[in-house]
């Protein structure tokens, strides 16, 4: 041992050698050559580890290095594909067996230590490796209809390595897709699978009282019941606000609302309701319980349960407003709260009501909409978008309000957003408001909502909590406006 310690590095490589040589020529493993050769049966592995080390801390030239790997590489060669020596006892490369089918190759022997080998193709990649994004989309099965790819990134290289006796060249590829859900998609599904979960167990309300109407069939009204900003969804504590609010205690307020103003209108004989729903019905509008541009809510429940919630509020009342015996039209108002989820609200209440000839119902892509009963033409919007001054002249020249315009005596619109009644005339003596002699009537609307943290931390507090209705006579428009007010417990 002494004396093998004193021996030179490259020495101790020539000893190696010619024990993998040794192996080469009898076919057999260096651990069965270095024993025959008069070394320990780990001689070759001692100094292959040594010439690593050696190499990689630069006290190890690459003559040495090449040394003592070319022979070494051809031991390998001939254990992986079971090589043959050559004349002088050393390995020649083999050329791999099997190509797979497309690959190109061309084997050039020189001499007993050097060769070419070239091999164009997909070096023994498998047949479904993924080089584009079609063929990533495919490989991991991705649903392109709920997802959608917002941008993706496809990189090559090469990587040179020593094998089997010659440096071969291989091409990696490397692709790389973001994705995101399709929103749209995601709520129809679920928006379907709510609807199918209330089919199985639905029941419309009972109520102890039947709505009683005088007889007079002389008299023909409209029955409006607007209720403008519920914000179902919405989340308050009394500790913090004085006020208690969630989607139980909004449900309750909605439907109790209801049953007070149709008492409340049971001295009128009307034969149509006009029931406008939206205008911040829901208090967010996206699955992070963001308003429609992103401002972040409190919220009682998960978006999927308040929808479910909230659609089956809207299904019951329309229920109880049928008790009344006459058609109920309804009308579809989007908010700024909620602007996309009142369209998916409307289309799940037109599926629900498809079949129902008592029930119809306006969801149409326009914020704004009309609606004319005898003399009078009402718009109706949430408030929020336009200037409240263009409202006249916007019924005047909306092409869905235009033709009603001149045929009717008595132009009125209603809005909600501020969560408080306010009433504006617009006529011929404000001609600072137009210049146009059009007498319009815009009123807003009251709330029936909670008073969240960030109202409350704002001042905006002291409305009086409340739901509106409207008797409007056929020919002589408004002849009552009917009011019930909240009392907090």
């Amino acid at each position: 041992m002494a004396k093998e310690r004193s021996k030179s590095i490259q020495e101790r490589i020539e000893n190696a050698v010619e024990i993998i040589e040794y192996a080469i020529k009898n076919q057999v493993s260096v651990k069965e050559a270095s024993v025959k050769c008069g070394f320990s049966d780990t001689y070759v592995k001692n100094i292959k580890a040594m010439v690593n080390q050696k190499f990689e801390a630069g006290e190890l030239n690459v003559n040495l290095y090449n040394m003592f790997y070319k022979p070494y590489q051809n031991y390998v060669d001939m254990k992986e594909f079971g090589g043959t020596t050559a004349e002088d006892g050393v390995s020649a490369p083999n050329k791999p067996k099997d190509l797979p089918k497309g690959n190109k190759e061309s084997f050039n022997q020189k001499s007993a230590d050097e060769a070419e080998y070239e091999w164009i193709g997909s070096h023994n990649y498998p047949k479904d490796h993924v080089r584009t994004l079609d063929q990533l989309l495919s490989a991991t099965k991705v649903d392109l209809d709920l997802w959608k790819v917002t941008s993706h990134i496809v990189n090559k290289w090469d990587v040179t390595s020593w094998k089997r006796g010659y440096p071969e060249t291989v091409q990696n590829w490397q692709v790389k897709a973001r994705l995101e859900r399709d929103i749209k998609v995601v709520r129809e599904r679920v928006i379907g699978q709510l609807f199918q979960e209330m089919i199985l167990d639905y029941e419309p309300p009972v109520y102890d009282w039947t709505p009683e109407r005088p007889l007079n069939e002389k008299e023909k009204n409209l029955l409006e019941i607007s209720i403008f900003d519920l914000h179902i969804g919405k989340l308050a504590w009394g500790g913090e606000t004085f006020e208690n609010y969630d989607v139980k205690i909004a449900r309750k307020r909605f439907l109790t609302s209801i049953e007070k103003l149709l008492q409340n209108a049971s001295g009128f004989n009307y034969e149509r309701i006009l029931f406008p729903i939206g205008n911040d019905f829901f208090n967010s509008d996206t699955m992070e319980n963001t308003t429609t541009k992103g401002t972040q809510q409190d919220e009682d429940l998960r978006w999927q349960k308040t929808f479910s919630v909230g659609t089956r509020l809207l299904v019951d009342a329309i229920n109880l407003l049928k008790q009344s015996g006459v058609p109920v039209d309804v009308l579809i108002i989007p908010g700024n709260h909620d602007f996309e989820r009142s369209y998916y609200m409307g289309s799940y209440l037109e599926a629900w009501f498809k079949n129902d000839p008592t029930v119809w119902i306006n969801n149409h892509a326009s914020p704004r909409k009309y609606y004319r009963y005898g003399n009078l033409l009402l718009g109706l919007t949430h408030g929020s978008e336009e200037k409240e001054a263009s409202l006249p002249l916007l019924m005047a020249t909306d092409i869905e309000s235009k033709p009603y315009w001149s045929e009717t005596k008595f132009h009125e619109w209603h809005l909600g957003h501020i969560h408080r009644k306010r009433t504006v005339q617009y006529d011929i003596n404000k001609s600072r408001l137009l210049n146009e002699d059009l007498g319009v009537t815009v009123r807003y609307l009251s709330s029936l909502t909670g008073t969240e943290e960030w109202h409350h931390k704002k001042g905006y507090v002291g409305s009086t909590k409340a739901a509106d209705g409207f008797v409007w006579n056929y020919d002589f428009g408004l002849v009552a406006h009917l009011n019930t007010n909240l009392i907090l417990d």
